[in-house]
């Protein structure tokens, strides 16, 4: 995926106190930053002095001129922006370059009895519900989930009601950080754990992978163990 918006560079300088809202250093001035993020990103990541990359927002009438984008750990990229994850698989999708995904054709956010999905990708008058779940680390080894999530443990449930009805359902735990090679299963959060389970027993797949940003582009890097 061709990342066509323009890229600057910056350093890092802190987390302001509203969650969406960050300072940089840019060109030797500090500035007020967007943070595309509904959480902080210091939950996840320490960012404090590090080289950044920042996108140029568009339109008029905005607070701030730059969104952080990505930051850099052991010479590569960790990208920032969670909300960034479903456009992301699906132009994959259509690049060809999840293969175990056939594609005919893909809608966002469509509704399938009551259970609001991620991505539907149709093939030869099928289709194929897609539930994404984006992971933010440096760390080789992520524990997932990280925090108790309700809303998660409810979308497991509708979908293993899914699944009992005949539909195909494939769950993505995707990491925008090219660091990440295992995921695991945290059996702490019970629930969530023997829900994702008894989803896999009934048919659905569990797949996992990471991104890289290259040059201008996101690719797919590779895939995630997940145990």
């Amino acid at each position: 995926m061709i990342v066509d918006e323009k890229i600057i560079a910056g350093i890092f300088v802190e987390e302001s106190k509203n969650r969406f809202l960050c300072r940089v250093i840019i060109d030797n001035k500090i500035c007020e930053c967007y943070v595309p993020s509904s959480s902080r990103i210091d939950n996840y990541l320490n960012l404090k002095g590090r080289e950044v990359l920042l996108t140029e927002n568009k339109g008029i009438n905005k607070r701030t001129r730059f969104s952080l984008f990505a930051v850099k750990y052991y010479n590569k990229y960790i990208l920032i922006n969670l909300n960034m994850v479903n456009k992301i698989v699906g132009a994959m999708i259509l690049e060809r370059n999840m293969k175990h995904l056939s594609e005919i054709g893909i809608r966002r956010e469509q509704t399938v009895e009551g259970y609001k999905t991620d991505l539907i990708v149709e093939d030869n008058g099928e289709f194929t519900i897609i539930e994404i779940k984006g992971v933010i680390s440096a760390k080789r080894e992520v524990e997932f989930p990280s925090v108790a999530s309700e809303r998660a443990t409810m979308q497991l449930k509708k979908i293993k009601e899914l699944l009992q009805r005949g539909y195909k359902v494939v769950y993505l735990i995707v990491s925008l950080s090219p660091i990440v090679k295992k995921i695991v299963l945290d059996p702490d959060f019970s629930e969530y754990y023997y829900l994702l389970n008894e989803c896999v027993e009934l048919g659905m797949r569990l797949k996992g992978f990471s991104l890289s940003y290259e040059e201008g582009s996101i690719i797919y890097n590779q895939k995630l163990r997940i145990i």
